[in-house]
């Protein structure tokens, strides 16, 4: 359930009890869920209200509230729409009736994003300040999650949102791996570890052993007796990235899922190096970190050395043997 601060703002409305739904079933998939997230989601539930009579979605309400904003930046506009194509999908889903945002909104919005990939010697810096960590107001306990957290996503790539979803029975002793249940784009999946990984989680899952239920988070706060949240683990990791004296060209403090990025950047870079065929390196890199498609994956290969024109040249005879998976969402 949201907690009530999250939850006021809501109008009270037709709508008000399926975007509580649609915002748990997007947590329960490891997505998160951030602070202007919400605000948008308060803001179409107002929209909503408005211009829909009834438990329905239809044309003139999608145009009008799809409308351009004065002063209002294309990546703005971008979120807007895509708020409503997938929250109307949502509803469709439990058989409500709801327009399909028109393809001419949905054109991609090139931004020149370009994340932060981390060199072998900061990820080292990175777990030790993890290991030494200290702070009056986290209690001991927290100090040992954090440098599994740590090794596990940057052995794993996974996202902080899988990680954070995990349970304890989610850890495979037999074949060394993490399950990953219902993740983005409602993709499960087994994510092997390496033995330096594994032992880290073997001894810590020993640790907490005495008091751990399977069903129960892999990693409990102690102040609420749950998952952590995505903004705790930001704060975290923050004060770690200042703590190993990491920035990015900018004088930023790296993100999370910069961690992934280097994951997946560096691991492209291995396999292909060892000789690998992209034909086999790129498939095998989408299905470990759980994308989809291969397009998923074209975002992470300009960081490679090698040429981002000459994979986008081959992955066009890849795509040809894969299969689309049928869209309904618009």
């Amino acid at each position: 359930m949201l907690k009530d601060k999250e939850f006021a703002g809501f109008q009270d409305g037709i709508f008000k009890s399926y975007f509580e739904k649609y915002i748990e079933f997007r947590r329960g998939k490891g997505e998160k869920v951030t602070h202007s997230t919400l605000i948008r989601l308060k803001a179409l539930n107002n929209n909503l209200n408005q211009y829909c009579h009834s438990l329905e979605i239809d044309g003139n309400a999608v145009e009008t509230i799809l409308q351009e904003k004065a002063g209002e930046s294309p990546s703005s506009r971008a979120l807007r729409v895509s708020d409503l194509r997938q929250f109307s999908s949502f509803l469709r889903g439990h058989g409500i009736r709801a327009f399909q945002v028109p393809a001419k909104y949905t054109k991609r919005v090139n931004t020149p994003f370009r994340p932060y990939i981390f060199s072998e010697m900061e990820l080292c810096a990175i777990t030790d300040v993890a290991d030494k960590y200290e702070s009056k107001s986290r209690k001991k306990y927290q100090l040992e999650i954090y440098p599994v957290i740590v090794r596990i996503l940057i052995g794993t790539g996974m996202r902080i949102g899988e990680v954070l979803s995990l349970r304890v029975q989610d850890v495979n002793m037999q074949i060394q791996s993490l399950t990953v249940h219902n993740a983005k784009n409602n993709v499960s999946r087994h994510v092997p570890m390496s033995a330096s990984l594994f032992s880290t989680v073997e001894l810590y899952l020993a640790d907490i052993s005495h008091s751990s239920q399977p069903s129960q988070p892999l990693f409990v706060s102690p102040y609420t007796g749950g998952g952590y949240s995505y903004d705790a683990m930001k704060h975290m990791f923050k004060n770690i990235y200042a703590l190993a004296d990491i920035r990015t060209p900018q004088g930023k403090l790296p993100r999370i899922h910069d961690i992934r990025h280097t994951f997946c950047t560096t691991s492209l870079n291995k396999m292909l190096a060892s000789g690998m065929s992209l034909y086999v390196a790129v498939p095998l890199l989408a299905a470990y970190v759980g994308h989809v498609n291969l397009r998923d994956t074209e975002r992470y290969i300009h960081l490679t050395e090698y040429s981002y024109d000459y994979f986008i040249e081959k992955e066009r005879s890849l795509q040809s043997l894969i299969p689309e998976v049928p869209n309904n969402e618009g």
